[in-house]
C-alpha cells in the first residue's frame, strides 16, 4: 500500500495505534458476538489479551521509535520559516493580546528598554521541573538590523534573569526540588521595517542561542510590520508523555497572542527541509517494515552472526566490520577510499552485542590493532573515529 505517506506524519502516528489496538479489538468483538459457550469465549478473551501483551513486549523498541519518529516529523512538516501575519490580526490587537500576559515588571536600566515585560510562575505539577517561568518581552524599533537585533537580544536576556525565581512553588517533593527550573523567554520584535540584507538571514538568526529546549528556552518572535510577516523558531520539540520541552511553551505562547490560536500553514511555502534519511513520500507501512527489520530482524540475525564467530575473529561485509572479541561483539561502520587506500572506521567506544557497554582503553587499543593489521593485509592503512555520520 502506498498510503499514508509519511509527509502526513500525525497520521500515520494515530493510525500505528489503531492498527495494534484496533485489530485487538475486532478479534475481542468478533469472539463476543459468536454463537459460543460462556467459558470457551473466557479462554478466548484470556488468549488474546495475552497475545496483545507479548505482541506489545515483543516490538515494543519498533512501537516506541515509529513513536517518536513521526511525533519528530510531524513537528518538521508543521513548521514553517516565516507566516503571513493574518488581515484579521492587526499591531494593536496583537501586542494588546501580549501585554495581558503574565504580570508587568518594570523593566532594568539597560538600552534598549522593552516597552513591556511580563512574568508567569506555574507550579510543577511532575517531577521534571521545580517550576516553570515564562517571560515575555516586547519591543519596537524603526529599523531592524543585526547590531539591533542583538541589542535587544542582550536587553531581553538580562531582563529575563533579573526575574529568575521571582516566585517559588509553595511545597515540592523531592524529586521535585532536585529537577531543575523550567524557563522559557519569548521576545516579540516589532519592526516598522526589516534590513533588506537581514531578511533572508533572518530565520537563522532567531534559531541561534535558543536554549537546550528541555528546560532553558529563548524564543525570539521578528514581526515585519512594512511586509506583514512574522519570523520565529516554530518547530517543536516531540513530547512523548514524559517531560513536556518548555521550548513548546514559548511557541504556544506566540501562536496563541500573535496569531489568535492557529499558525497559517495553508498556501505556505516556506517550510523547512526533511530530516535526514527520512523520505516523506514513503509509505507508513514500508516505514513500519524498516523499523522491524533493523530493531529486531537484524539484531536477531547478529546474535546468531556473534554466537557462531570465535574471539578475534573479524567479517566485513557491506560496509559493515563486525568483530568477535571474547564473548562480546562489536559493530562498525567502514568506508574504505581506494584512491588513498585507507579504511575509515567508526570510532571504538561501546559494545555493540549483548549490551552497549563501555569497552576499556585497553581493549580499544588491542581491538584497533587487530583491525589495523586485517586491513594491512589487503592493502590499507588506518584511521578510526573518522567515518562521517
Amino acid at each position: 500500500m502506498k498510503y499514508p505517506k509519511l509527509k502526513n506524519a500525525l497520521l500515520c502516528r494515530i493510525l500505528t495505534y489503531v492498527v495494534v489496538f484496533g485489530a485487538f479489538a475486532a478479534l475481542l468483538s468478533i469472539v463476543l458476538a459468536v454463537n459460543i459457550s460462556e467459558t470457551l469465549k473466557i479462554v478466548l478473551v484470556i488468549g488474546i489479551s495475552i497475545g496483545l501483551i507479548v505482541y506489545l513486549f515483543l516490538n515494543l523498541s519498533v512501537l516506541m521509535f515509529m513513536d517518536i519518529m513521526l511525533t519528530t516529523l510531524h513537528c518538521r512538516n508543521t513548521a514553517r520559516r516565516q507566516f503571513k501575519i493574518p488581515d484579521s490580526r492587526t499591531t494593536q490587537s496583537i501586542e494588546k493580546s501580549l501585554t495581558r500576559y503574565g504580570r508587568e515588571y518594570e523593566p532594568i536600566a539597560i538600552t534598549p528598554r522593552p516597552t513591556y515585560l511580563g512574568y508567569k510562575f506555574s507550579s510543577p505539577i511532575t517531577v521534571y521541573s521545580s517550576g516553570i517561568e515564562r517571560v515575555v518581552a516586547i519591543y519596537h524599533t524603526d529599523l531592524l538590523d543585526k547590531d539591533t537585533y542583538h541589542s535587544i537580544f542582550r536587553s531581553a536576556d538580562a531582563n529575563s534573569r533579573m526575574l529568575q525565581e521571582k516566585k517559588k512553588p509553595l511545597f515540592l517533593d523531592k524529586s521535585q526540588r532536585e529537577s531543575p527550573l523550567n524557563r522559557v523567554t519569548v521576545i516579540v520584535i516589532f519592526a516598522t521595517r526589516v534590513e533588506d540584507n537581514l531578511k533572508n538571514e533572518l530565520y537563522d538568526m532567531v534559531c541561534k542561542n535558543d536554549g537546550e529546549g528541555w528546560s532553558k528556552s529563548v524564543v525570539p518572535c521578528v514581526i515585519d510590520l512594512s511586509d506583514r510577516i512574522c519570523v520565529f523558531n516554530c518547530e517543536r520539540i516531540p513530547y512523548c508523555g514524559m517531560q513536556y520541552p518548555v521550548k513548546n511553551r514559548g511557541i504556544r505562547i506566540i501562536r496563541k497572542r500573535v496569531f489568535g490560536g492557529r499558525l497559517p500553514l495553508r498556501n505556505n511555502a516556506y517550510t523547512l527541509p526533511s530530516l535526514d534519511g527520512i523520505d516523506t513520500e514513503s509509505s507508513l507501512w514500508k516505514f513500519w517494515g524498516d523499523m522491524i527489520k533493523e530493531n529486531i530482524s537484524v539484531p536477531r540475525e547478529n546474535k546468531k552472526r556473534y554466537g557462531s564467530m570465535s574471539h578475534g575473529e573479524l567479517v566485513f561485509d557491506d560496509g559493515i566490520l563486525y568483530v568477535k572479541w571474547q564473548d562480546k561483539g562489536l559493530l562498525l561502520g567502514v568506508e574504505l577510499d581506494e584512491e588513498r587506500k585507507i579504511a575509515i572506521i567508526d570510532e571504538i567506544d561501546l559494545w555493540y552485542y549483548p549490551k552497549a557497554n563501555e569497552i576499556g582503553k585497553d581493549t580499544v587499543r588491542s581491538i584497533e590493532g587487530l583491525i589495523t593489521a586485517h586491513f594491512a593485509m589487503q592493502g590499507y592503512s588506518c584511521q578510526f573515529g573518522e567515518l562521517d555520520e
